[in-house]
């Protein structure tokens, strides 16, 4: 029985669809992007983050953005707080930990009828600022 998940997701240009060490992504979207690598689809339920890669080559892959990574000041961590916040009372999600860094966002959210993915999807939707 699942009591709770650890959810990580991140901004534009954190966490990347062809990230050597793994996604959650099916394909990569653009032709330029796709050079560095089709998508790294992995089902893995624990941090890959540690796992060795050419970082080198994954830098080079965030350089071909359409857009610089997002980076949250102040006033955007705010802004997606109230996004989660609202979404959480409005679907009366158990979250019991929360932290909005700068380009990512860790949850600790009970157990829900819907999938964690959906749930993350729908959070991000929220946010209006991934």
């Amino acid at each position: 029985m699942i009591l709770a998940h650890h959810v990580i997701f991140g901004a534009y240009g954190f966490w990347l669809s062809n990230d050597p060490r793994g996604s959650w992504s099916d394909f990569v979207g653009s032709c330029e992007f796709y050079r560095y690598g089709s998508a790294t689809k992995t089902d893995e339920r624990r941090s890959v983050a540690s796992r060795s890669h050419d970082r080198r080559l994954r830098l080079k892959a965030k350089e071909s953005l359409d857009r610089p990574a997002v980076r949250f000041d102040a006033k955007q961590i705010d802004a997606v707080a109230v996004g989660i916040a609202n979404y959480v009372k409005k679907s009366k999600l158990s979250v019991w930990a929360c932290a909005i860094m700068p380009d990512h966002v860790h949850l600790v959210m009970g157990s829900t009828d819907m999938s964690v993915e959906r749930r993350v999807i729908q959070l991000k939707g929220r946010g209006r600022c991934f």
